[in-house]
């Protein structure tokens, strides 16, 4: 198949998932385009298409706008200041990236991220290990890293001298001195072992919309669509991020995977924001009779009237170069406030993140649904604080498990896997009678959804 007839896939959806939209291309899709309805996961009563509906974006909206409104200080101490915190991030680093460093950083300041975790495609000779972008700059702290053989990794120094011949070798490397690293793309590496890892990514923005080939069939025939295009550009005006956020789900065979293997060790859940601000189309007039679609990291494509009679439409009264249309979905002021890792630290430097970050004294809120800034899940025993995600404590005397949220949704604990409790309510205490590994979650309800809000990093008890 000729590039000009080739399906639109944005520069980031993988091979195989460009492959099977690629059948079944044809170039201006209607918005049921496609064959049966894609199955619904945990939480969700409505397909993405149905979520981008104009009265279900402001009915998200709405919802959003409650829950801020209902947000109170956090009771529960956790003994930590709360730093919110992007991994998986890209600026200036491969011909798909297209968004840069300051414009990160200015990002970064204005969406209230403090830490940002670099993972620069591995590219030699070019080293990841910028010393220019490393530490504070205007309050933001940036630490090094890269994408890398299915890891996020962040050696203390340049690993670009070394050789590995397998993944050990690589793991052994990175962590030398008290690097991090962790397994990325989980849902291509579910048989990969973890127990020589500091964690692994518990939600991948790109690993939820790799299924969303519903969607991508309706965004395509925007290019080819005045009226889609209009509504297209409406939506992205009218509610940012409730359409960035429609595509979100629970990944639940990872969630499982996490479950898994900390029952053998610890293992630290992390947020992968893979932001690359990369989503942006841009249609121009070429000549009379065809058009130009602009993607970043892709070389333009020509759509013609005679492929897509409605081409004819968008090219009335326009010169050739002229913009007809410009769709930016992928911001990093968007991507930024989408998901994150929020860091509990004494104080905020690179040294303290690492060491955070290894004992799992973190957890991944979806921050779009509401700030989950305070968020606590401790341990206490005869009414003081013991400890918190992360730690390992002893089933001794009378040992209590506490949590508070900022605001009320439904509270789930697991224990080694298995929910024990659920509950609808910003607080939650159990009396610890079993040993077992302990985490959290918690759900909003928005347009009638429960959505996942936040999940808490484990408390061992042994």
């Amino acid at each position: 198949m000729s590039r000009d007839r080739m399906a639109f896939v944005p520069p980031f959806v993988p091979a195989c998932l460009l492959f099977m939209t690629s059948l079944c291309m044809i170039l201006v899709p209607s918005p049921s385009s496609g064959s049966q309805a894609p199955a619904l996961g945990p939480g969700r009563k409505y397909t993405t298409l149905e979520r981008i509906r104009p009265e279900r974006l402001a009915a998200v909206g709405a919802d959003r706008r409650r829950y801020r409104e209902s947000r109170k200080p956090v009771a529960i101490a956790t003994g930590f200041r709360d730093y919110r915190a992007i991994l998986h991030s890209h600026a200036e680093d491969s011909a798909h990236t297209g968004g840069t460093r300051p414009e990160l950083l200015a990002a970064a300041k204005r969406m209230g991220v403090q830490i940002v975790m670099l993972s620069d495609h591995f590219r030699p000779p070019r080293d990841f290990i910028d010393e220019s972008w490393r530490g504070l700059r205007e309050g933001v702290l940036f630490i090094p890293g890269s994408e890398n053989e299915g890891f996020l990794i962040h050696p203390q120094r340049s690993i670009l001298p070394k050789k590995w011949t397998s993944r050990e070798e690589l793991i052994r490397i990175v962590r030398q001195d008290g690097g991090n690293i962790f397994l990325s793309h989980v849902e291509e590496r579910f048989d990969w072992p973890t127990d020589q890892l500091d964690g692994l990514e518990i939600y991948n923005h790109h690993t939820d919309f790799k299924d969303e080939s519903g969607f991508l069939f309706w965004l395509r025939g925007a290019f080819t669509d005045p009226d889609r295009m209009k509504q297209a550009q409406e939506l992205l005006a009218n509610h940012p991020i409730e359409f960035f956020g429609a595509t979100q789900d629970y990944l639940a065979p990872i969630i499982q995977k996490w479950d898994r293997d900390l029952q053998s060790h610890p293992l630290t859940g992390v947020s992968a924001n893979d932001c690359h601000h990369n989503l942006v189309y841009t249609i121009k007039a070429l000549d009379a009779e065809s058009i130009e679609l602009h993607e970043i990291g892709d070389k333009p494509r020509r759509i013609t009237t005679a492929q897509s009679p409605r081409v004819a439409e968008m090219l009335r009264g326009r010169a050739p170069g002229e913009t007809i249309a410009r769709l930016d979905m992928d911001p990093y002021d968007r991507s930024l406030g989408y998901v994150t890792t929020h860091i509990l630290l004494q104080e905020l430097n690179e040294p303290a993140v690492r060491r955070a970050l290894r004992d799992g004294r973190a957890y991944v809120a979806h921050d779009w649904l509401c700030d989950p800034t305070g968020f606590a899940f401790i341990a206490e025993r005869n009414g003081k604080r013991i400890g918190g995600m992360g730690d390992a404590l002893k089933q001794t005397g009378e040992l209590r498990l506490r949590l508070a949220a900022p605001a009320a949704g439904t509270i789930k604990l697991f224990r080694n896997g298995v929910a024990i409790r659920e509950a609808q309510s910003d607080r939650m205490d159990l009396e610890v009678k079993e040993p077992g590994v302990y985490r959290a979650e918690v759900w909003l309800t928005l347009d009638g959804e429960l959505r996942p809000w936040i999940y808490s990093n484990a408390i061992r008890i042994n």
